[in-house]
């Protein structure tokens, strides 16, 4: 007999890269969650170790699970084509170390169908370690204007794995972008701020896990994430006022120049240090511990101490400004 799914309301997007040891988790976690309009997308970006037979296994006891293997592309790659893929008027996503609680896509439904305005929302989160004992919960902001003035100023902002959105208009401004790939959610949420409203629920409807695998406890990609965050609000600046993005409308080599112009702004700001600095007292349990020593450490020297207080106090400002002196030269080198 063969069985047809009916179109889905929810596509819980999963982009997954050697994860088998959490994928098991994960994937009892969302269909924990599940209602009767959902599905589970996984895009497997060329796993090398036993993701795929474990997925295979749920793929035997679950008929709303679709699973694409590919050639490895990268995050923001694999977004899009899961975006692609997708059936749901929403889509919820989770990244496969993550977990979701179980009235998770409930709560996000329920609020996005109260108002047609919202076309993003998250929610506060509960962090994990790699054996799923709880560390600390984090609340973010829950309205609009509170939202964009995080992103703008690169202040906390709920986890990618919370996002839930809408379809339609993520695909209408250009889904998740390469050429920010360090970055990629970020830019994505700035956009959909400039079309619908992004909201936060207070209860954490999902648990992150910290673990030493994470890409974000490198210090490069930390680094680049950093660096391309702040590039998309230049990039926001731009769209709003001057009506170009260095993103869509550069050629390749122009848009090499530009992100050069903007990382030799971001490290003369020294924004390096700044990243070291509060990247080592982002986890509550360690931050009175190491702060002490942390501001001991650049007390002596005054223009790093100048460039944090900008950087914390002044940070949308200061990326508004080098992102100013960036449409002054690239005026006067096409004579615009």
């Amino acid at each position: 007999m063969a069985f047809h799914m009916k179109q889905p309301l929810v596509s819980v997007l999963m982009p997954v890269y050697n994860a088998e040891k959490y994928i098991a988790s994960s994937l009892k976690s969302v269909f924990n969650s599940y209602g009767e309009n959902y599905e589970l997308v996984i895009i497997d970006d060329g796993s090398k170790d036993s993701t795929r037979d474990i997925i295979n296994k749920f793929i035997r006891e679950k008929l709303n699970i679709r699973y694409f293997y590919k050639s490895n592309s990268g995050i923001a790659d694999s977004l899009n084509f899961g975006l692609s893929m997708c059936n749901g008027q929403w889509i919820a996503r989770l990244d496969s170390d993550d977990l979701c609680q179980p009235n998770r896509f409930r709560k996000q439904l329920e609020l996005v169908q109260k108002s047609p305005k919202i076309g993003l929302v998250g929610s506060a989160a509960l962090f994990i370690d790699s054996n799923d004992n709880n560390l600390y919960k984090y609340h973010y902001p829950a309205s609009h204007k509170e939202l964009v003035n995080n992103l703008l100023n690169s202040k906390a902002f709920f986890p990618h794995s919370s996002a839930f959105f809408n379809k339609q208009l993520v695909e209408y401004i250009g889904g998740y972008r390469v050429r920010l790939t360090g970055s990629e959610d970020w830019d994505l949420w700035l956009r959909i701020s400039e079309h619908a409203e992004i909201k936060c629920l207070n209860n954490p409807l999902v648990k992150i896990r910290l673990h030493e695998n994470q890409l974000t406890k490198n210090d490069f990609e930390l680094k680049q994430t950093f660096y391309d965050s702040k590039a998309a609000i230049v990039c926001y600046w731009l769209r709003k006022n001057k009506e170009i993005d260095p993103v869509t409308d550069f050629s390749e080599k122009d848009f090499i120049l530009f992100k050069s112009f903007i990382f030799k702004k971001l490290a003369d700001s020294y924004l390096d240090q700044y990243i070291y600095f509060i990247n080592k007292i982002k986890n509550p349990s360690i931050k009175r511990i190491i702060l002490p020593f942390l501001i001991l450490k650049f007390l002596l020297r005054p223009k790093v101490i100048f460039w944090f207080i900008k950087h914390k106090f002044f940070s949308k400002n200061v990326i508004f400004g080098f992102a100013k002196s960036f449409f002054s030269y690239h005026s006067k080198k096409y004579n615009l």
